[in-house]
């Protein structure tokens, strides 16, 4: 189990840094939109749609690595005021609830996508794809999530009986 955590481990890894390299393209496209707008009036063609897909994209492959890493969003005030346990209480249950949305959300978002397949629904802006392009990140996404929840019940459970320290004080 510990090899398959670690190969795990270094996917998510993998999704952290093509988040990354899409903030960075993202970047790079508006530094030079700007440019092309105020040195020769011209615009990179389908630039808000291609930012919109960027941070699908970015949001799936990011949310992932940062459940795995602590740094998503979480309000621990309260459970640093409860005893250990009842903190430690908490966390498998955040830990559960969050492995069984995640399963649900795979289930919900293959079977948009399947739909979204079979009906050939397309979307038309500046560019015209069809709509499934857009889908087939987000069961990906909750199916690394589930499996990350799991991972994270695993080690609250092995590990010591109180809250976990995770993120930034506030």
């Amino acid at each position: 189990m510990k090899r398959f955590e670690a190969a795990f481990g270094r996917i998510l890894e993998a999704c952290g840094a093509i988040g990354a390299f899409l903030v960075l393209a993202l970047t790079a496209m508006v530094t030079l939109n700007v440019l092309l707008r105020n040195a020769f009036g011209a615009r990179v063609a389908g630039d808000v749609e291609l930012s919109e897909y960027a941070m699908l994209l970015i949001t799936a492959f990011v949310v992932p690595w940062l459940l795995r890493k602590g740094q998503h969003v979480r309000i621990d005030l309260m459970l640093h005021q409860l005893p250990p346990l009842g903190g430690w209480g908490c966390e498998i249950f955040v830990d559960l609830l969050g492995f069984v949305v995640s399963v649900l959300m795979t289930w919900y978002c293959t079977k948009v996508l399947f739909s979204s397949i079979y009906d050939g629904t397309k979307i038309v802006k500046e560019f015209t794809i069809p709509e499934w392009w857009t889908l087939c990140p987000l069961p990906m996404m909750f199916v690394l999530v589930a499996v990350e929840f799991a991972f994270r019940f695993r080690r609250v459970l092995s590990g010591p009986r109180r809250p976990r320290n995770e993120g930034a004080p506030i």
